[in-house]
Formats: C-alpha cells, sequence, structure tokens
C-alpha cells in the first residue's frame, strides 16, 4: 500500500507531519481478507486510509478530521471474544462427546473437529484507531460543540494472523501527543522539521532522527 503523502492529495499549504503504518493483514484466500491502514497528522487534519483486499478486489476507505477539531483520541490494540463463533463452538463440542459416548464415531468426530475450529478461531485480535472532535448539537434553540467519536481505521481478524502493522505501538504510545503538539505549536513545528536550506522542500517527520545531512541538498542539519 502507497503512503497517505502518495496516495492522498493535500491542499497547497498542507504537510504530512508524522506517518504511522498501523494494519498490517495477510490476504489469505477464503479465510481472511486482508487489509492495510496508515494514520497521517497534517498541520490541518488527521487523515485514515486503508485498503481491503477480498477475493474479488479491493476496498479504499478514506476518513479525514479538520485537526482544529479534534480533542482527543479512541485508541484500541488487543484481543477480543467473537461469540459467534465461540458459542456454537461449544455447542458442536458438546455434541461431539454425546456422539463418541453414544458410540456413533464418524459424527462424534465430525463435531469435535469443527468445534474445536469455532472455538480456536472465536479469539481474535483487533485494532480501533480514532479521534474524539467537536461537532455542533443542537438542543432546540440552542447549539454547542460536543465531542463525538470518529473511527479513522478498523481490523479485526483471527488471533492465528497478524493484523498489527509495525507502527501500532507508536500510534498507542504517541497519536495523541503528535496531535495536540502541532495544534499548539502549528507552522513552529514545520519549521523545525524542514531542511533549513529555503530552495530545499525536504523535511523530516516527528519522531524521526533528523539526519546529519539532508538527503536532497547536503546542507548540515540544524542542531537543536
Amino acid at each position: 500500500m502507497a503512503t497517505i503523502k502518495d496516495s492522498v492529495e493535500l491542499f497547497e499549504d498542507e504537510v504530512i507531519v508524522r506517518e504511522y503504518h498501523a494494519i498490517d493483514k495477510e490476504y489469505v484466500p477464503v479465510l481472511s481478507s486482508g487489509a492495510e491502514g496508515r494514520i497521517a497528522i497534517t498541520n490541518r487534519r488527521v487523515i485514515g486510509r486503508s485498503e481491503l483486499s477480498v477475493a474479488g478486489g479491493k476496498r479504499v476507505e478514506l476518513n479525514t478530521v479538520p485537526l482544529e477539531t479534534v480533542q482527543g483520541t479512541c485508541l484500541s490494540s488487543g484481543y477480543s471474544i467473537s461469540w459467534l463463533f465461540l458459542i456454537p463452538g461449544i455447542g458442536l463440542l458438546i455434541y461431539g462427546i454425546f456422539g463418541l459416548i453414544s458410540r456413533q464415531w464418524g459424527l462424534g468426530v465430525i463435531l469435535l473437529i469443527a468445534g474445536i475450529i469455532l472455538i480456536v478461531f472465536s479469539f481474535r485480535r483487533e485494532v480501533k484507531i480514532g479521534v474524539r472532535a467537536a461537532s455542533i448539537v443542537h438542543h432546540g434553540h440552542i447549539s454547542r460543540a460536543e465531542p463525538e467519536g470518529y473511527l479513522l481505521l478498523s481490523q479485526s481478524g483471527f488471533r492465528a494472523y497478524r493484523i498489527h502493522g509495525p507502527d501500532i505501538e507508536a500510534v498507542m504510545r504517541s497519536l495523541d501527543a503528535v496531535i495536540l503538539t502541532v495544534q499548539q505549536r502549528g507552522l513552529e513545528v514545520i519549521k523545525d522539521l524542514k531542511c533549513s536550506n529555503p530552495e530545499c522542500s525536504y523535511m523530516t517527520m516527528i519522531g524521526e532522527e533528523p539526519p546529519k545531512h539532508c538527503p536532497e541538498c547536503g546542507r548540515a542539519w540544524r542542531s537543536k
């Protein structure tokens, strides 16, 4: 999957200050769809873009929230249980045991195997990344801004499969801080990230170790 910088058109004065590769789920025919998801913070908005790979092709989802409206983040990464798989799995396991007790060996074994498979696949991994942003709510003749949750990326899968991208820990650790930093410092952040050569367009991202010399123009990077 291409980076957000390469796949999303930015405004004329908009620059990406941090991008995360948050979701990386391998496509397994029949058993599991594939997915990749990235989060980017610019000086104007928060962007979530994902690509879902299925048997019939691909689906692209793009979610954006204006940066000035963001009031917090909603993050979740870990394990969950699918009751839709677990309960039938336990039922099949019980029927399989009764089948073996009643000497219906073939049916009992089949039900046992089916139950075990459902139970194994009921334990899942999941990732949810969203923000709370101010939204205008009308109460009669009174209008006021109240925080509302906006989901940017969401993906789940069987525990046997990897769904976390290489930057998921960085998302959980620093997404909120990066958003707050850009909100408070604005253009100063971009100035610190850009090469000191006014004719050069190269810039690093928040959280990256700056190079000793600019890889585009060769000028020595400014020291903090």
